[in-house]
């Protein structure tokens, strides 16, 4: 089964993500970690930002499996086991410099596709997860929230960093991205037409995953045997 899971920034869908996924027994499957993965192996070989000549190589000889065994993710780069490197200080401070090339974009695009092949049940997020990487897909979700609610909690972020942060500044940054994402040239955010809408505003991420689950009840892609097995209990529907 495939559950894709897009929404827009600060609106709680990284998090409702794992939570599904840790709920059902399914793997999370995260771009961001693919794009450390490919890091790891760039920074090894010492190619730099700007050679686009190399990192196209790079690419063409390169095996990426993401896979989850039911207890824990592997990222596996051309057999070798990268998933305790992928947040090291130096994979973090180089990412983003490869992640916003064209061509690696569409790279890890294609590893987001793959993970199909190595995984039978799959909850991914991201921001064109169930327009782009998974039409498909069995169940498609998109989370939002209000964006006021998105901007406090944001805040909440800046403030354990020890930094202060205006709610005005906050909501103006969150406005501005939300416009980016949807208005990019490719893939931009969009919420499907067949999607499940996911409203965090004002439920908890337990009363979200008990809509979820609900609707997968409803859809038949579950049933009460597999809730059962897993010792879920839908807290919040009782219809």
């Amino acid at each position: 089964m495939i559950i894709a899971i897009d929404g827009t920034c600060g609106s709680g869908k990284s998090t409702l993500a794992k939570e599904l996924a840790k709920t059902l027994n399914f793997g999370f499957f995260s771009a961001g970690d693919l794009y450390r993965a490919l890091t790891v192996k760039v920074l090894n070989l010492g190619i730099g930002e700007n050679d686009d000549v190399k990192l196209h190589h790079l690419i063409e000889s390169t095996k990426i499996v993401y896979t989850f065994d039911g207890k824990q993710n592997s990222m596996i780069v051309d057999g070798i086991n990268v998933t305790d490197k992928l947040h090291l200080e130096e994979v973090d401070a180089f990412v983003t410099k490869i992640a916003v090339k064209p061509f690696i974009r569409e790279f890890v695009r294609k590893l987001q596709r793959d993970t199909a092949v190595y995984n039978e049940n799959i909850v991914m997020e991201g921001r064109d997860i169930g327009s782009v990487i998974f039409p498909d897909a069995d169940l498609k979700v998109f989370v939002d929230c209000e964006i006021e609610t998105r901007a406090k909690r944001r805040m909440k972020d800046f403030e354990k960093l020890g930094e202060n942060v205006s709610l005005d500044t906050v909501i103006a940054e969150l406005k501005d991205r939300d416009y980016k994402d949807m208005h990019r040239e490719i893939s931009p955010l969009i919420m499907c037409e067949n999607s499940l809408l996911i409203d965090t505003s004002l439920s908890t991420i337990q009363e979200c995953l008990d809509i979820i689950l609900k609707t997968l009840l409803e859809r038949k892609l579950i049933d009460n045997e597999f809730l059962n097995a897993r010792g879920i209990i839908l807290s919040s529907i009782n219809d």
